[in-house]
């Protein structure tokens, strides 16, 4: 059974709906950000290479990450 909203019900604003939007886009562009990077990891011969940069010194993968993109921009240069 439906209920019919009491006329004085308080509305969500404008500017409230337009936050939850932004706040819901980020969510969604973060939540796609850390798919596309899970499945970029999971490529066996990308991660023989973080292996191979955390066996040369680097304390964990993200500091495998960040070193081979330092190297990738140089190279790019």
């Amino acid at each position: 059974m439906k209920t019919v909203p009491e006329s004085n019900t308080e509305l969500l604003s404008i500017e409230d709906v337009h936050k939850d939007i932004a706040t819901l886009t980020i969510i969604l562009e973060r939540r796609q950000a850390e798919k596309q990077a899970y499945d970029i990891l999971k490529h066996p011969s990308i991660r023989r290479n973080l292996d191979k940069l955390i066996a040369k010194g680097c304390k964990n993968e993200e500091e495998a990450i960040d070193r081979a993109l330092k190297i990738l921009l140089t190279a790019l240069r």
